[in-house]
């Protein structure tokens, strides 16, 4: 059963002026540390982060019916399983408090935007 969904657009040069404006720092606010070596690998910088910020938004967003506090984009990770699927991967504590909650997650990328969708589902 769909319990929540969350939805999130960016326009990819706003993310791109943001790294130029604020470097690093901007992106280890975003990325956490297995999405950071991921990044620091990647040809397609941009869009990878785009897609990831989108992403952790729509989760954000999702999430809102299980947290009370918003968590900082760094601590929700989203790591392609190995058929390319994105997972969501987030701490131990915040996942008890979604459990038995599952997050279905889909991130596209077009010329100039990427977007996401986050799907909480529960069994019966």
């Amino acid at each position: 059963m769909i319990k929540s969904i969350g939805l999130d657009l960016v326009e990819i040069a706003r993310i791109t002026a943001d790294v130029e404006r604020y470097g690093k720092r901007f992106i280890q606010r975003i990325l956490g540390p297995q999405e950071l070596e991921i990044y620091n690998r990647r040809h397609d910088k941009e869009l990878f982060l785009s897609g990831r910020f989108a992403a952790k938004e729509a989760v954000v967003k999702g999430l809102g019916q299980y947290l009370t506090d918003r968590p900082p984009l760094a601590e929700i990770q989203i790591i392609n399983d190995p058929s390319g699927r994105p997972q969501l991967e987030l701490p131990p504590e915040m996942q008890r408090r979604i459990s038995p909650a599952q997050c279905i997650l889909s991130i596209t990328h077009e010329k100039k935007y990427a977007a996401a969708v986050a799907v909480f589902v529960e069994e019966k």
